[in-house]
């Protein structure tokens, strides 16, 4: 997985951590759950997160936000958020990035570069009609890759809609993708698909190419 995630109430107590968020603090489990994230947030930071918090909406996209976390022996290290609010029960749903000596771009720019993708590959269909415009491989990889930098699960189901795909063609290409170590498959019926290793990767490598693509050099190719 290419991030930590966490669950906690409207009020930013910690209900659920993993463990590359517990990672990230250099902390225990126990002295993370049960935690206000004002004991954990660099005081510079405390304000932009209760900022953050105000502007939560159910079902809204997530909020971004980049934030120092204080860690046991004094020091802070910054990380990319999204968060996102649902309900029943209420619940934030936080997902983080920092930056790694191995990635190719801090993930902010690399889920950014992702949007911009999936927005050109949408265009495309538009503009050509599906049966010349439609890229499954790509709207597949960009639908996993999105899911897993939002926090977010994604089926079959999901993907073969946002693709504009039959769902036994979606089935194929995914099936494909997962032969060539590039997917996997957890659940019954493909109830979530994760980028492997490789996957992933190889999606950074390529993402990191096109942010440093400028937009006229991308208008004259």
């Amino acid at each position: 997985m290419p991030a930590a995630h966490c669950v906690s109430t409207l009020e930013g107590i910690i209900l659920n951590a993993d463990h590359g968020f517990l990672d990230l603090l250099r902390r225990s489990e126990a002295e993370v759950v049960g935690c206000s994230y004002k004991h954990i947030t660099d005081p510079r930071d405390l304000q932009r997160s209760a900022q953050m918090l105000t502007l939560l909406e159910d079902g809204a996209a997530p909020v971004r936000l980049q934030k120092r976390y204080l860690r046991p022996d004094g020091s802070s290290i910054a990380a990319n958020l999204l968060v996102t609010r649902f309900s029943n029960p209420d619940r934030l749903i936080s997902t983080l990035f920092w930056q790694e000596k191995d990635r190719p771009l801090p993930p902010a720019r690399l889920w950014a570069a992702a949007l911009r993708l999936t927005t050109v590959l949408q265009m495309r269909k538009e503009c050509f009609g599906s049966d010349l415009g439609n890229d499954p491989i790509g709207f597949i990889l960009l639908c996993v890759y999105l899911a897993e930098a939002e926090g977010r699960s994604v089926s079959l189901e999901a993907i073969a809609s946002s693709a504009g795909l039959p769902l036994q063609t979606a089935g194929r290409w995914i099936k494909a993708l997962q032969g060539r170590g590039l997917l996997e498959i957890e659940g019954l019926d493909a109830a979530s698909l994760q980028l492997t290793q490789a996957g992933l990767s190889k999606m950074e490598a390529m993402l990191a190419k096109l942010y440093d693509i400028p937009d006229d050099a991308a208008m004259l190719s």
